[in-house]
């Protein structure tokens, strides 16, 4: 996982080694192109060390891509264009209230949900948990007798 400037050393790393999957919040194509944009041709003096613009192509793991609309630091289209250059399963989120540095965990929809969803996470639901009744009742017995719990998988 890659946040920003981490998402360089997230895909060259992903790039190669096999990795499980790869997940990326407010990526660059480059260094240089986020530059670009905010200073023009000065960009050009500054060294490339993360080209994730060519690198992305090399990664084989599924992919999520999470980049809000609201980004003023890296543009949206960054994260969309780094999205149409991978080659392996992929999904892109673009939440239309988040910022640069928006917390994550705000709105499940910014992360979690696509996530646990798109990596198949085992062990979650966002469906509302029902405890029966009689499991308040001090002594009572779930219909059937009692559980074992020692015995369950």
């Amino acid at each position: 996982m890659g946040r920003s400037i981490g998402s360089g050393p997230a895909v060259e790393l992903a790039a190669e080694h096999p990795v499980a999957g790869l997940v990326l919040i407010a990526p660059f194509l480059t260094i240089r192109e986020v530059f670009r944009e905010s200073v023009g041709l000065l960009a050009e003096l500054l060294p490339e060390y993360y080209p994730n613009r060519d690198r992305i192509q090399a990664v084989a793991a599924p992919t999520l891509i999470v980049h809000g609309q609201q980004d003023t630091l890296i543009p949206p289209h960054h994260g969309a264009e780094l999205y149409a250059l991978c080659r392996c399963r992929k999904l892109l989120v673009t939440p239309q209230e988040m910022q640069h540095n928006t917390n994550l965990f705000l709105k499940r929809e910014f992360l979690v949900a696509p996530m646990v969803q798109f990596f198949a996470l085992p062990d979650h639901s966002f469906e509302e948990l029902v405890v029966p009744g009689w499991c308040f009742k001090p002594g009572a017995e779930a219909p059937g007798g009692p559980v074992d719990f020692a015995r369950l998988p």
